[in-house]
Parts: C-alpha cells; sequence; structure tokens
C-alpha cells in the first residue's frame, strides 16, 4: 500500500516537473475605466493575452470618478491592482506619494522608441518614467456632416456656423461641449497663449492670456445663444446623437458613443483669431502604471509591453475607435488613413500635455468652481480667476508644509 502510494506521489511529482508553466503562471490584477466600444475592445485584447497561457491578467472595472480616490486609498494599504491605466496627470503626485514604480530598470531605447513622443514625455517624472503610454487623447471637433459641409477654421467662423445652425426654441444648437469644464477649457486657455503654470512652475490661473481665454467662453455660453445651459456629457451626446448639435468639442472617447446611423467627421479645433493661434487642448497620455507595492513585478511589466504593442494596439484602434500611442500601429494602412483617428493623431501635434506635476491635482477643485461662477452664474472673469489662483497658491503652500 505505502509503496503504491509512493509511487503515485513520484508520479504527480514528476507530472508538474514535466509543465513548469503551472509553477510560472501568475495572475497580473489590472484595473481600467473604458466604457462602451473602448471596454469591449480591451476586453477582446485581455482575452487574446490569456488565450496564449501562461500569465493571466484579471480586469476589474473602476468607474473614472471614483479611480483616483480609490488607487490613493488601497495602494498604501497593499490592496490595489498590480496594474492599473490612468491619465498621466497624476503621475508625479503618486509618484512623489511612492504609488507607482518607476521603470527605468526594464526599458531601454528598443521600447520606448516604439511610442509616439510626446506620450512617453508625459509620463516622466523626475526624470524618470512611471508608465508605458496604451493610448493618447485630447478633445478635438466632431461634426454632424448632414448639417455641416465644411467645418470651420478660425473661432470667427466657428461662431458664425454655430448662429446660423442654433435654433434655442426648438433646442436645437450650433456648438455644445463641457463649458464648465476646465480640461476643454484648456484648449481656449492654451490657444490664447496661456499655461496652468509658468516655466518656473508658479500658478498662472489669473495671467492675462487666461483671462482673455475665460471671458471668450463666457461669451460662446453666455452671450452667442448657440448652446444650451448647464451642459454635461451625456447632454452632449443626446444632442448630437438626435441631430440637435451641429458640432460638438469632445475626444476620442465620445466616438464609441455616437450612434452608428449619424454621419459625421472630426476635425482639428480651429485657430484662435485674437491670437492667431490654434485652439491647443490639453494631451493626455493614458498610461499603464504599476502598483510599487506589486510582488509580481517581472510579470506585470511583461504585460504592461504586450498591453501597449502593436498587436494590442491595432484591436483597440480597429474595434475600440481608441488613438494608440505605439506608433507601428499606424503602418497599418486601414488604420493610418481612418478619417477619425488620423484627425485626432493630427491634432497631436497641436497639445500641450497636462501637467504631472503633485500641484496639478490642486488646480481641479479651484478652477471647477471658477468656471462654474463664470460659465452658468455670469460671475466676473476676473474675480473668479484672482480667488481661484488665491486659493491654489493656499493649496499648495499647505501641502508643502
Amino acid at each position: 500500500m505505502m509503496k503504491r502510494l509512493f509511487a503515485a506521489l513520484l508520479t504527480a511529482i514528476c507530472a508538474l516537473a514535466a509543465a513548469p508553466e503551472v509553477w510560472a503562471a501568475e495572475t497580473i490584477t489590472l484595473w481600467h475605466s473604458y466604457r462602451s466600444r473602448e471596454r469591449a475592445a480591451f476586453e477582446a485584447v485581455v482575452q487574446q493575452y490569456n488565450a496564449k497561457g501562461g500569465t493571466q491578467i484579471q480586469l476589474s472595472y473602476v468607474p473614472y470618478d471614483a479611480y483616483p480616490d480609490k488607487v490613493t486609498a488601497a495602494v498604501p494599504r497593499g490592496k490595489g491592482p498590480d496594474l492599473f491605466i490612468f491619465a498621466h496627470d497624476r503621475v508625479g503626485d503618486w509618484a512623489v506619494s511612492e504609488f507607482i514604480e518607476p521603470l527605468d530598470f526594464w526599458l531601454d531605447d528598443d521600447i520606448t522608441d516604439q511610442y509616439l513622443e510626446p506620450t512617453v514625455e508625459s509620463l516622466t517624472y523626475d526624470d524618470s518614467i512611471y508608465g508605458l503610454p496604451i493610448a493618447f487623447k485630447m478633445i478635438a471637433l466632431i461634426y454632424n456632416k448632414d448639417i455641416v459641409s465644411t467645418p470651420p477654421k478660425t473661432t470667427n467662423e466657428l461662431i458664425a456656423l454655430a448662429k446660423k445652425h442654433t435654433n434655442a426654441d426648438a433646442k436645437k444648437y450650433g456648438l455644445v461641449y463641457e463649458n464648465a469644464n476646465f480640461y476643454y477649457q484648456g484648449a481656449w486657455l492654451q490657444g490664447f497663449g496661456g499655461r496652468v503654470f509658468s516655466k518656473s512652475g508658479q500658478p498662472t490661473l489669473a495671467s492675462p492670456a487666461s483671462t482673455q481665454s475665460m471671458q471668450f467662453a463666457q461669451k460662446l455660453a453666455r452671450e452667442e445663444g448657440i448652446m444650451p445651459k448647464e451642459i454635461s456629457s451625456v447632454l452632449v451626446t443626446t444632442l448630437f446623437n438626435e441631430g440637435k448639435a451641429a458640432m460638438i468639442i469632445d475626444g476620442p472617447w465620445a466616438i464609441g458613443s455616437i450612434d452608428r446611423g449619424v454621419n459625421y467627421a472630426v476635425a482639428p479645433l480651429p485657430v484662435v483669431d485674437a491670437s492667431g493661434k490654434p485652439a491647443t487642448p490639453f494631451l493626455t497620455s493614458e498610461g499603464v502604471l504599476m502598483n510599487r507595492k506589486s510582488e509580481k513585478k517581472k510579470a506585470a511589466f511583461e504585460v504592461m509591453t504586450y498591453l501597449t504593442g502593436v498587436e494590442a494596439g491595432k484591436i483597440m484602434a480597429k474595434r475600440g475607435r481608441q488613438t494608440p500611442a505605439n506608433a507601428g500601429v499606424y503602418e497599418d494602412a486601414s488604420i493610418a488613413n481612418d478619417p477619425v483617428l488620423k484627425v485626432f493623431r493630427q491634432q497631436l501635434r497641436n497639445t500641450v500635455p497636462t501637467p504631472n506635476s503633485p500641484a496639478m491635482k490642486m488646480v481641479w477643485g479651484p478652477m471647477t468652481i471658477a468656471m462654474n461662477k463664470v460659465i452658468n452664474g455670469g460671475t466676473d472673469v476676473t474675480a473668479a480667476l484672482q480667488e481661484a489662483q488665491a486659493e491654489l497658491q493656499k493649496l499648495v503652500k499647505s501641502a508643502r508644509r
């Protein structure tokens, strides 16, 4: 009896030894906030990776609005995922807090040279790279071709076209975008020559250029009558799908929510007549970031390189209508010539990366309050921006203490 048990145990051990992948296989947990077509495409990427055998990816969806707080709460307690995908603007804050792992140990030029240059730069903080870029995103002009035949080249043309196609009584509008959202305001801010911070890192929310850009946004919202009041992302999508918005300003994430029957096209944002410069939106480099507390860093990095590689990028571009950061994806003619993805890549030339310093997370609160006062409340622009500037300086000073 003992001999039979020993023989069975020996057979089992030999079988396991002949299948080393049983020992090597690891599960890498990953958080994301993709929705709609992007989510379906990303799940297809992960399914394809898992089918290869070996390391497996376990996905968890986290709503975007709750994402930063969940990372901040989970990672320090060792409860976070091995990897998470998020916009680069939190990289500085999370790097200083030691939430994310610097990748320099694993990186070489063969890896970083794959990606479109601004996307890698965006994920760099204090001379270290903290993520691999999976996609780049920014806003552009999306218009209904059945209403607008030729997109506007300048802001004056934008206003004229929007007025032409506005009928407030019928709840039809020429231009709709989240005009009280500072992320969208960034295009006008930088188009007027302004910036969030000076070269020395000081807040410049109340600069002359910032004031001009906010006055322009207020004019669009309140004086021209071309937009509805209290605009949300849901309202933007609804009006466009119903044919009640001739033009919207939105990013590639919105493409998946446009009904298939809508005859639409994408164009670069117009030149700001007051400055002669193109409207220049914030560039978001969406990065795959590694939890510094992960105990599976080697396997996690291998997953990162796959998710940001050409094979995965083609699926995300074709099925998810995403704009991948890997330049090799665009060697596929069907992607390079895609009329939507092509324009977003063109808009990339006129972008400014959202600052990724720790202070950037403190900008959104004061500017959200200021924009709501200006756009929805009609508050004086100068007063609102000075108040936002003072509040930001107070927050930064308090954080440094």
